[in-house]
């Protein structure tokens, strides 16, 4: 079997083509992509007649290959774009019902803060609201570095198991939860 015109041109110009390609996508990896797409088409297709300049033709096939790929991956991207603004806008939204239970869950918070020893709880309002390292609130409340730190733990693990509890016997969002 020999190959037809075209497909002989493929092979004489595949490094050509994969440079065209690569400027015209902006990929390598695409335009290889592409130059083997063609060379599968070029495959099944018949020998056609009369082809002038077969490079020409491969090259114009090529253009609208890539041409047909970039049309196809841009409307990929606004679909994508139009998929994550309803998503985002539907899981991030706050609704009435949301921000009540956002409020009615920082009231528990605020109430097991309350609970913590009054130390425990100057230590996590230095950190967590001043922005103080351990070593410095170590300083300023005259403790050692390893109360602040158990405190801070404490802190931190009364705060995640208030939030757990809440979030396990608060009514169910329909939105995103984490």
């Amino acid at each position: 079997m020999t190959d037809s015109g075209l497909l002989q041109a493929y092979r004489d110009h595949e490094w050509e083509l994969l440079r065209f390609l690569a400027r015209r996508l902006g990929s390598p990896a695409t335009a290889a992509d592409i130059a083997h797409d063609l060379y599968v088409k070029l495959l099944g297709e018949p020998e056609l007649p009369q082809i002038r300049d077969s490079k020409a033709y491969l090259f114009g096939m090529a253009a609208n290959l890539a041409t047909d790929h970039l049309r196809v991956e841009r409307r990929r991207g606004e679909i994508l774009a139009e998929i994550d603004g309803l998503v985002w806008r539907r899981r991030d939204e706050m609704t009435p019902e949301r921000h009540a239970l956002a409020r009615a869950e920082l009231a528990f918070l605020a109430t097991e803060i309350a609970g913590l020893p009054p130390r425990c709880r100057e230590i996590f309002r230095l950190h967590r609201y001043e922005g103080l390292t351990q070593p410095q609130i170590a300083d300023r409340l005259g403790v050692g570095i390893t109360t602040v730190y158990k405190d801070l733990k404490l802190a931190l693990e009364t705060m995640l198991r208030a939030r757990q509890r809440f979030r396990a016997t608060a009514p169910q969002d329909k939105g995103h939860r984490k």
